[in-house]
């Protein structure tokens, strides 16, 4: 009987572990966003992977963060207060555990003066060249445009995160992805 319970733990436990691990990626996943969503600057540098902090200051990101989100020629909004995120498994690589998560995001792009067909020309043929860009439409009632991409982060929870789930952004506006995760683990994670 003691054996049959010790086996039984054996495989209840990592269940468990992985199910807390998942569960709590989720809960960060969805802050990561929300701080997308409500342009908190501080949240989203917050929960930055280290790596970004290498060459800028968390005031320099979060300064850069603002002038992309609202700036005197246009600004971002996120569409949706909400996201399903997909996650692919978890994986353990050199002590760390990493996910690759993906959604379709949608954002507008509100332009602060009124733009002539030409220039609208211009900015859609300039914003359908983005690889992550799957659609691209001018709204000429708000002045904006609105765009559907594919969105990659991938988490990480390390000792250099302090065990913490961080993110990386695949398209980030600091760094490119090989400054911020080595091309190796890219690899291994099917980047």
């Amino acid at each position: 009987m003691k054996l049959k319970a010790i086996i039984f733990l054996f495989l209840l436990i990592p269940s468990i572990t992985f199910s807390q691990s998942i569960e709590n990626l989720k809960t960060e996943t969805n802050k990561f966003y929300a701080a997308h969503y409500n342009m908190d600057f501080e949240g989203i540098a917050s929960l930055y992977h280290p790596n970004y902090f290498e060459k800028f200051t968390k005031e320099t990101i979060t300064a850069g963060l603002d002038e992309r989100f609202q700036n005197d020629v246009d600004g971002i909004r996120f569409v949706f207060p909400t996201m399903t995120f997909n996650y692919a498994p978890i994986r353990e690589i050199n002590s760390g555990k990493y996910c690759v998560i993906t959604f379709k995001n949608s954002f507008r792009i509100i332009m602060s003066n009124t733009q002539a067909e030409s220039q609208v020309q211009k900015d859609l043929a300039s914003y359908l060249k983005i690889k992550n860009y799957k659609s691209v439409k001018y709204e000429s009632k708000r002045n904006s445009y609105f765009i559907e991409e594919n969105v990659t982060w991938i988490a990480v929870s390390s000792a250099q995160t302090n065990w913490k789930w961080t993110f990386i952004e695949m398209n980030s506006t600091f760094k490119s992805l090989d400054e911020l995760l080595d091309t190796s683990l890219q690899k291994e994670l099917g980047l």
